[in-house]
């Protein structure tokens, strides 16, 4: 489903303001996700919760980065 919407955006429109509306999307996506997946996990080891939590800053801090484009 995303990737037909992703297509009928940028079909419609090719600007940097949509692809940056679809990177930040997508990284909220993730962000969700993660932060889901670590609550559902409390037992997993540690190492790979840092590595969710280390992803989850990066997606953060760049949608924060891409927002001069929207």
């Amino acid at each position: 489903m995303s990737w037909i919407k992703t297509n009928v955006k940028l079909v419609m429109d090719e600007s940097d303001e949509t692809i940056a509306d679809l990177i930040t999307d997508g990284c909220n996506m993730g962000v969700k996700s993660l932060n889901e997946y670590l609550n559902q996990y409390k037992a997993a080891y540690e190492k790979t919760k840092d590595i969710a939590k280390r992803l989850v800053n990066i997606e953060e801090s760049f949608a924060i980065d891409i927002r001069k484009y929207l």
